[in-house]
């Protein structure tokens, strides 16, 4: 007799989350989240110091951290910071700290050097086991180097995040009440009901927080200020959400 509820007891144990869960499952989000998008950034950067902007290398990636510095100095002010500028400058100084301790830096001095250093011995050009050992060690210079300006650029976004994040937070409650008030005008008045917008809407939630988040991160252009990017992203998330909750059934 008990077998039913047990098992469905069992079962909403199993599926629900609390509170606790969820904030888990979206600290483990957002790191997972980070760490892809600084990997896809230090891949289109690569990419492109061999195709797009041959003529600058490393220092596209340093163009764009000091770009975003930049950017980040015209709203001096924040709800949550109250120095946004100078809040940005140690926190990619601390980010760069691991990579200057294990010498990221003056490896890649030490090898730009050694490799434009012509070699009295062998004939210019000529492919030498010591030619090549020395542009093995700088590629992997090169790599270092631009890790850690992609980390700094990623660092210096997500403090973006942050700094937007009451306007963020002030713009999904927007949208929720919309919703619930759409939805409330469609249950008196007779509406009909659409799941397949429903769950649609909902995923289209989730593609809006997730995908633009790591677009926004992991972006290699610049010559725009991206609080752009994540004004229209609160404006996307906003929307969906509202449409999620205008869409929810009428009846629990």
């Amino acid at each position: 007799m008990n077998a039913r509820p047990q098992a469905a007891s069992h079962s909403a144990a199993v599926s629900g989350h609390g509170p606790l869960g969820v904030a888990v499952a979206l600290a483990f989000g957002l790191v997972l989240t980070t760490a892809f998008s600084w990997f896809l950034s230090i891949v289109i950067e690569l990419v492109g110091m061999h195709t797009l902007w041959k003529d600058k290398g490393v220092l596209h990636a340093r163009q764009l951290v000091q770009e975003n510095l930049q950017y980040i100095a015209e709203a001096p002010h924040s709800l949550i910071v109250a120095d946004t500028a100078g809040f940005s400058r140690a926190l990619i100084a601390h980010v760069a700290l691991p990579f200057e301790k294990l010498g990221v830096v003056g490896f890649h001095q030490r090898t730009s050097a050694a490799l434009e250093r012509p070699d009295p011995h062998v004939r210019t050009g000529s492919p030498t086991l010591k030619r090549i050992s020395k542009r093995l060690a700088h590629m992997w210079a090169t790599v270092g180097m631009v890790a850690m300006y992609t980390a700094q650029d990623t660092s210096l976004r997500l403090a973006v995040v942050v700094f937007a994040l009451p306007a963020f937070v002030l713009a999904c409650l927007l949208g929720a009440v919309d919703g619930m008030v759409r939805r409330d005008l469609r249950k008196w008045g007779g509406g009909r009901e659409s799941s397949f917008v429903y769950h649609h809407a909902k995923a289209m939630t989730y593609l809006t927080l997730g995908g633009g988040f790591s677009l926004y991160l992991a972006w290699p252009g610049g010559g725009f200020n991206p609080a752009y990017m994540v004004l229209a992203g609160t404006a996307l998330v906003a929307w969906s959400l509202s449409l999620t909750l205008s869409s929810f059934k009428k009846y629990l």
